[in-house]
């Protein structure tokens, strides 16, 4: 995503003179069916002059973005037409460019019909706040794991009442392999598993309300998959499709963007490259992959934020998992040692995964939240885990091993010093923990 929060802003006059689009649909002939609004609206990747939005209809149709600054959408401007069509699956993203910073806007989409003389039919409304240019506090949320069994996801009710900025999804936003009689590694199951979860009351309100950016795990394509799995392009073409990522090369997931220019975010894909966990451990056996490792030093040594945020939805600091980092300590380590000897301090691990919520602390200038997850297996009470609470116990650490939670952080660089505060919330929307992280 790109860093534009040091971009001049927009006049009113230059915004609705000036609206760009860019749509990342493909395109066909549409087809003589009456097709409806079927998902969405949905904001992703926002940034301080742009945002992707998203929707999905029924069948091949053309459509169009309303976007204004009134929740009535009076004086709405349009942009498109675009071509919802089978190639995507009907969805279609459309970016909005030459937005003002810091700024509310509401939109919708709106079905065209094939007779001009008929009205367009349109859909509800969605809203998404911009990011500033400017250092001020503000806040977001983070978790994973959402299973379709576990439906309905009311946990984004808290999320929506508590109205973050915007909202980290760190993977296993389906269970393709679950249940395991029904697997198949097609195109088709994955599509279908990423409308069976966005059919969610609960989620279809949170994508509406609150802008997301998000990274996939395992589950998007098998268990524990690595690099080598055969469904690899599959899965992935089926999350961008559902969950639209800002990246020129449709293979690239990783990414970094800037929220005010106090912190930034580093958003890891810990699958793509991969290599099997039953490599034997050396500097051969990655998880990132040396393009994507090279990528993330640098924009780590290069960033100017107070806070740098890494995005990994495999869990970082922990000390044991054959699918953690904790089975890649090679790398890790060259990570770790690589942020000591460039002084590069204020970072904090975001990740998920492991279906638990886990203040796990750090060394010097580093510190690892786990969250999650929003709706699946809470980690005290999947197989294989019934000694987890009196090992978790043991450590001294704050966790939440048996609900569904997610966490928010508060960033406030005005702060004396600038301070990071981040939360555990339950799906009884109570705060379970909080811990202030002041710049070192």
């Amino acid at each position: 995503m790109r860093n534009d929060w040091e971009r001049p802003s927009l006049s009113r006059r230059a915004f609705l003179g000036g609206l760009t689009t860019t749509s990342v649909a493909g395109c066909a002939t549409v087809g003589l069916g009456r097709p409806q609004l079927t998902f969405g609206p949905a904001s992703f990747e926002v940034t301080s002059m742009s945002a992707l939005v998203w929707l999905r209809t029924s069948g091949p149709a053309r459509v169009q973005v309303e976007l204004g600054r009134r929740a009535t959408l009076e004086g709405a401007v349009p942009a498109g037409p675009f071509e919802a069509t089978a190639a995507a699956d009907y969805t279609v993203v459309t970016e909005l460019q030459g937005l003002e910073p810091d700024t509310e806007y509401f939109y919708r989409g709106v079905m065209l019909d094939p007779d001009a003389a008929k009205a367009p039919a349109r859909g509800g409304v969605g809203r998404f706040r911009t990011a500033p240019v400017t250092a001020k506090q503000f806040q977001f949320g983070w978790s994973a794991d959402m299973e379709a069994g576990h439906q309905p996801f009311q946990l984004f009710e808290s999320v929506v009442r508590r109205r973050p900025d915007f909202f980290l999804h760190l993977g296993d936003m389906i269970y393709a392999d679950v249940p395991k009689d029904r697997f198949v590694t097609s195109l088709a199951h994955y599509r279908f598993k990423h409308r069976e979860n966005r059919d969610d009351r609960f989620l279809q309100r949170m994508l509406a309300d609150i802008p997301v950016t998000a990274i996939w795990d395992d589950h998007e394509v098998e268990n524990d998959f690595n690099s080598t799995h055969d469904a690899l392009a599959l899965g992935r073409q089926a999350f961008r499709e559902y969950w639209p990522v800002r990246t020129g090369d449709p293979r690239v997931l990783h990414r970094r963007f800037a929220w005010t220019p106090a912190a930034e975010f580093f958003l890891i894909d810990c699958r793509s490259y991969r290599s099997p966990q039953s490599t034997p451990e050396g500097p051969a056996k990655t998880m990132l992959g040396a393009a994507q490792k090279a990528w993330l030093r640098e924009s780590l040594k290069s960033s100017r934020a107070t806070f740098k945020f890494i995005v990994s939805s495999s869990p970082f600091l922990v000390s044991r998992g054959t699918d953690s980092w904790a089975n890649y300590t090679t790398e890790r380590r060259e990570l770790l040692e690589f942020l000591r000897a460039e002084l590069i301090r204020n970072v904090i691990v975001l990740s998920g995964d492991y279906h638990l919520a886990y203040d796990l602390g750090g060394p010097p200038g580093i510190d690892e939240f786990l969250a999650g997850p929003i709706a699946a297996w809470p980690h005290c009470t999947m197989r294989g885990k019934e000694g987890s609470r009196a090992a978790l116990e043991r450590t001294g650490r704050f966790f939440i091993c048996d609900e569904f939670n997610y966490g928010l952080v508060d960033v406030r660089p005005e702060a004396s010093p600038p301070a990071v505060e981040v939360q555990f919330i339950d799906a009884s929307d109570r705060v379970r923990h909080r811990r202030t992280i002041t710049v070192s």
